[in-house]
């Protein structure tokens, strides 16, 4: 399984490289690589709820960043698409093996408080999702651009509170990368709707 995650973020590396120069303004992975980070078994409650929130928030964003592959959108908004699936889909192996590895569940389920507790509901509405999808050729990537932008700044809000409270090392190292990888997408997709 380990070889299997570090493919996985390899090939990510790759496509994010392999798709931009610095010069064209796409972004590209910060922070160390999910290897470099000895693993332990140490965690706290944060570390838990951080893992089973930023989950259940990936799976929302791979929804989301599979719609540019069947509406019209620049190139550019289809490279990063792809580029935040793969990322997304091997950050989620490495979470669902921690929790597996603490012996905790992948979701906390629907506890509402517990959400509360740790910042909120940082999902996005699943009407949200529909409406964008709805939307004509002409007002796709807007509108697309528009709510991956604020799904991404859930996700900074959901590593800071990692960051702010959690102990593990690997899980706190993944904040940090989500964190500055998402605010640097953010400012790129930004850039993209001027």
């Amino acid at each position: 399984m380990k070889r299997l995650v570090a493919l996985v973020a390899g090939l990510s590396l790759l496509l994010v490289a392999g798709c931009s120069s610095p010069s064209d303004g796409l972004v590209t992975p910060t922070g160390p690589a999910p290897s470099t980070i000895a693993e332990t078994a140490e965690h706290n409650d944060t570390d838990v709820m951080f893992l089973q929130m930023a989950i259940a928030h990936h799976k929302q964003g791979l929804e989301i960043v599979k719609l540019a592959k069947d509406h019209a959108v620049r190139s550019d908004v289809k490279t990063l698409a792809a580029a935040i699936e793969v990322t997304q889909l091997s950050e989620i192996d490495s979470m669902t093996k921690w929790l597996g590895d603490w012996g905790k569940p992948e979701s906390s389920g629907t506890d509402m408080q517990l959400h509360a507790d740790h910042g909120g509901d940082h999902s996005t509405r699943p009407e949200d999702i529909a409406e964008i999808a709805a939307l004509p050729s002409g007002e796709f990537e807007k509108g697309f651009l528009n709510l991956l932008i604020a799904h991404q700044h859930n996700a900074v809000a959901i590593a800071k509170f990692e960051r702010e409270g959690g102990s593990n090392p690997q899980s706190k190292g993944l904040a940090d990368r989500i964190f500055e990888s998402r605010s640097a997408q953010i400012a790129q997709m930004l850039g993209y709707l001027n």
